[in-house]
Protein backbone atom coordinates (compact mmCIF):
# COMPACT_ATOMS: atom_id res chain seq x y z
CA UNK A 1 0.00 0.00 0.00
CA UNK A 2 1.15 3.44 -0.71
CA UNK A 3 1.78 5.30 2.21
CA UNK A 4 -0.18 8.55 2.51
CA UNK A 5 1.04 9.98 5.58
CA UNK A 6 4.11 11.37 4.21
CA UNK A 7 5.97 12.24 0.97
CA UNK A 8 9.22 11.29 2.68
CA UNK A 9 11.08 8.71 1.13
CA UNK A 10 12.53 5.70 3.19
CA UNK A 11 16.30 5.91 2.95
CA UNK A 12 16.32 1.45 2.73
CA UNK A 13 14.04 1.71 -0.53
CA UNK A 14 14.88 1.61 -3.90
CA UNK A 15 14.41 5.02 -5.69
CA UNK A 16 12.64 5.40 -9.17
CA UNK A 17 12.54 9.07 -10.84
CA UNK A 18 9.85 9.72 -13.17
CA UNK A 19 8.96 13.13 -15.68
CA UNK A 20 5.41 14.55 -14.86
CA UNK A 21 3.51 16.91 -17.14
CA UNK A 22 0.83 19.15 -16.12
CA UNK A 23 -1.68 20.35 -18.87
CA UNK A 24 -4.54 22.29 -19.36
CA UNK A 25 -6.24 25.48 -19.94
CA UNK A 26 -5.32 28.63 -17.88
CA UNK A 27 -7.17 28.81 -14.24
CA UNK A 28 -7.79 25.42 -14.55
CA UNK A 29 -5.88 25.15 -11.37
CA UNK A 30 -2.97 23.05 -12.24
CA UNK A 31 -0.82 24.87 -10.36
CA UNK A 32 -2.64 24.56 -6.96
CA UNK A 33 -2.64 21.17 -7.52
CA UNK A 34 0.96 20.79 -7.52
CA UNK A 35 1.50 23.18 -4.64
CA UNK A 36 -0.63 21.30 -2.85
CA UNK A 37 0.57 17.78 -3.53
CA UNK A 38 4.40 19.10 -2.95
CA UNK A 39 3.62 21.47 0.09
CA UNK A 40 0.25 21.08 1.40
CA UNK A 41 -0.58 24.31 0.27
CA UNK A 42 -3.53 26.21 -1.18
CA UNK A 43 -3.75 30.06 -2.04
CA UNK A 44 -6.82 31.00 -2.63
CA UNK A 45 -5.33 33.67 -5.48
CA UNK A 46 -2.47 31.56 -7.28
CA UNK A 47 -0.43 33.82 -9.67
CA UNK A 48 -0.36 32.41 -13.03
CA UNK A 49 2.34 30.47 -14.34
CA UNK A 50 4.94 31.86 -16.88
CA UNK A 51 6.08 29.19 -19.39
CA UNK A 52 6.12 26.48 -16.38
CA UNK A 53 7.58 25.78 -13.36
CA UNK A 54 9.56 22.64 -11.79
CA UNK A 55 8.77 20.95 -8.37
CA UNK A 56 9.43 17.91 -7.07
CA UNK A 57 7.84 15.18 -4.83
CA UNK A 58 8.60 11.95 -3.84
CA UNK A 59 5.67 9.04 -2.68
CA UNK A 60 6.46 5.39 -1.37
CA UNK A 61 4.62 2.90 -3.01
CA UNK A 62 5.18 -0.32 -1.55
CA UNK A 63 8.86 -0.79 -0.68
CA UNK A 64 9.74 1.91 -3.48
CA UNK A 65 10.46 5.42 -3.39
CA UNK A 66 9.00 6.84 -6.46
CA UNK A 67 10.24 10.53 -7.30
CA UNK A 68 8.03 12.70 -9.51
CA UNK A 69 9.99 15.71 -11.17
CA UNK A 70 6.89 17.67 -12.02
CA UNK A 71 6.69 20.32 -14.83
CA UNK A 72 3.66 22.36 -14.50
CA UNK A 73 2.88 24.32 -17.40
CA UNK A 74 1.22 27.72 -18.50
CA UNK A 75 -2.48 27.21 -20.03
CA UNK A 76 -2.45 30.92 -21.89
CA UNK A 77 -2.61 29.94 -25.63
CA UNK A 78 0.58 32.58 -26.43
CA UNK A 79 2.84 29.48 -24.59
CA UNK A 80 1.41 26.45 -26.44
CA UNK A 81 4.38 26.60 -28.70
CA UNK A 82 6.71 25.51 -25.81
CA UNK A 83 4.12 22.53 -24.01
CA UNK A 84 6.10 20.46 -26.53
CA UNK A 85 9.25 20.91 -24.44
CA UNK A 86 7.66 19.92 -21.21
CA UNK A 87 5.95 16.57 -22.16
CA UNK A 88 8.32 15.59 -24.84
CA UNK A 89 10.40 12.11 -22.71
CA UNK A 90 7.23 12.79 -19.93
CA UNK A 91 6.18 9.21 -18.24
CA UNK A 92 2.94 10.52 -16.66
CA UNK A 93 0.51 13.76 -17.15
CA UNK A 94 -2.26 14.99 -15.70
CA UNK A 95 -4.43 16.36 -18.05
CA UNK A 96 -6.72 19.12 -15.61
CA UNK A 97 -9.86 20.97 -16.51
CA UNK A 98 -12.80 22.59 -14.32
CA UNK A 99 -15.83 20.91 -13.62
CA UNK A 100 -17.55 24.77 -13.85
CA UNK A 101 -16.13 25.63 -17.59
CA UNK A 102 -17.00 23.36 -20.43
CA UNK A 103 -14.83 24.58 -22.93
CA UNK A 104 -11.53 23.38 -20.71
CA UNK A 105 -13.18 20.09 -20.77
CA UNK A 106 -13.38 20.26 -24.33
CA UNK A 107 -9.12 21.77 -24.42
CA UNK A 108 -8.73 19.00 -22.29
CA UNK A 109 -9.61 16.44 -25.22
CA UNK A 110 -7.29 17.85 -27.50
CA UNK A 111 -4.47 17.64 -24.95
CA UNK A 112 -5.24 14.43 -24.34
CA UNK A 113 -4.82 13.95 -28.43
CA UNK A 114 -1.83 15.74 -28.61
CA UNK A 115 -0.13 13.40 -26.09
CA UNK A 116 -1.54 10.01 -27.84
CA UNK A 117 -0.26 11.74 -31.25
CA UNK A 118 3.50 13.35 -29.97
CA UNK A 119 4.27 11.96 -26.51
CA UNK A 120 5.71 9.09 -24.94
CA UNK A 121 4.20 5.12 -26.33
CA UNK A 122 3.70 4.31 -23.11
CA UNK A 123 2.97 7.64 -21.15
CA UNK A 124 0.70 7.16 -18.00
CA UNK A 125 -2.09 10.04 -18.59
CA UNK A 126 -4.70 10.85 -15.68
CA UNK A 127 -7.91 13.37 -16.13
CA UNK A 128 -8.56 15.53 -13.16
CA UNK A 129 -12.03 17.46 -13.12
CA UNK A 130 -10.53 20.10 -10.61
CA UNK A 131 -12.90 22.43 -8.71
CA UNK A 132 -14.60 19.97 -7.25
CA UNK A 133 -15.65 21.95 -4.49
CA UNK A 134 -17.63 24.16 -6.36
CA UNK A 135 -20.55 21.29 -7.54
CA UNK A 136 -23.21 24.15 -7.07
CA UNK A 137 -21.89 25.65 -10.02
CA UNK A 138 -21.28 21.79 -11.86
CA UNK A 139 -21.12 22.22 -16.30
CA UNK A 140 -18.93 18.59 -17.09
CA UNK A 141 -21.37 16.34 -15.69
CA UNK A 142 -19.34 13.53 -13.90
CA UNK A 143 -20.09 11.05 -15.85
CA UNK A 144 -19.38 12.21 -18.81
CA UNK A 145 -15.88 12.87 -18.04
CA UNK A 146 -15.89 9.04 -16.37
CA UNK A 147 -17.04 7.61 -19.65
CA UNK A 148 -14.58 9.81 -21.92
CA UNK A 149 -12.07 8.55 -19.59
CA UNK A 150 -12.75 5.31 -19.98
CA UNK A 151 -13.23 5.40 -24.00
CA UNK A 152 -9.26 6.58 -23.79
CA UNK A 153 -7.99 4.41 -20.98
CA UNK A 154 -7.02 7.22 -18.79
CA UNK A 155 -7.07 7.90 -14.89
CA UNK A 156 -9.85 9.94 -13.72
CA UNK A 157 -10.94 11.52 -10.90
CA UNK A 158 -12.41 14.62 -9.60
CA UNK A 159 -9.78 16.68 -7.28
CA UNK A 160 -10.39 19.93 -5.49
CA UNK A 161 -6.94 21.78 -4.67
CA UNK A 162 -8.79 24.30 -2.01
CA UNK A 163 -9.97 20.93 0.25
CA UNK A 164 -7.43 18.77 -1.22
CA UNK A 165 -10.13 15.94 -2.30
CA UNK A 166 -8.15 13.29 -4.22
CA UNK A 167 -4.75 15.64 -4.65
CA UNK A 168 -2.68 12.93 -3.30
CA UNK A 169 -4.82 10.00 -4.82
CA UNK A 170 -4.37 10.93 -8.43
CA UNK A 171 -0.84 11.14 -8.01
CA UNK A 172 -0.62 7.89 -6.00
CA UNK A 173 -3.06 6.22 -8.85
CA UNK A 174 -0.13 7.46 -11.62
CA UNK A 175 2.36 5.70 -9.14
CA UNK A 176 0.95 2.14 -9.51
CA UNK A 177 0.38 2.59 -13.34
CA UNK A 178 4.76 3.16 -13.57
CA UNK A 179 7.14 0.98 -14.02
CA UNK A 180 8.56 0.18 -10.57
CA UNK A 181 9.38 -3.95 -10.39
CA UNK A 182 12.04 -3.69 -13.46
CA UNK A 183 14.63 -1.35 -14.69
CA UNK A 184 12.41 0.23 -17.77
CA UNK A 185 11.70 3.28 -15.30
CA UNK A 186 15.51 3.90 -15.43
CA UNK A 187 15.81 3.27 -18.97
CA UNK A 188 13.38 6.03 -19.92
CA UNK A 189 15.05 8.09 -17.56
CA UNK A 190 18.29 7.40 -19.32
CA UNK A 191 16.88 8.00 -23.07
CA UNK A 192 15.01 11.34 -21.67
CA UNK A 193 17.85 12.75 -19.95
CA UNK A 194 19.52 14.49 -22.35
CA UNK A 195 16.28 15.91 -23.57
CA UNK A 196 15.41 16.81 -19.93
CA UNK A 197 18.62 18.33 -19.35
CA UNK A 198 18.60 20.35 -22.53
CA UNK A 199 14.71 21.63 -21.45
CA UNK A 200 16.03 22.78 -18.39
CA UNK A 201 19.08 25.03 -19.74
CA UNK A 202 16.65 26.17 -22.18
CA UNK A 203 13.65 27.07 -19.30
CA UNK A 204 16.70 28.69 -17.07
CA UNK A 205 18.14 30.69 -20.10
CA UNK A 206 15.15 31.81 -21.14
CA UNK A 207 13.36 32.70 -17.84
CA UNK A 208 10.56 31.31 -18.61
CA UNK A 209 10.39 29.40 -14.89
CA UNK A 210 7.76 30.76 -12.35
CA UNK A 211 9.72 32.04 -9.29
Amino acid sequence: MANRGSHKPNGSSPMCQFKLVLLGESAVGKSSLVLRFVKGQFHEFQESTIGAAFLTQTVVLDDTTLKFEIWDTAGQERYHSLAPMYYRGSQAAVVVYDITNQDTFARAKTWVRELEKQGSPNIVIALAGNKADMANKRMVEYEDAQAYAEEKSLLFMETSAKTAMNVNDIFLAIAKRLPRNDDSGNRQRTQGQHLEDKDRREVKEGGCCSK
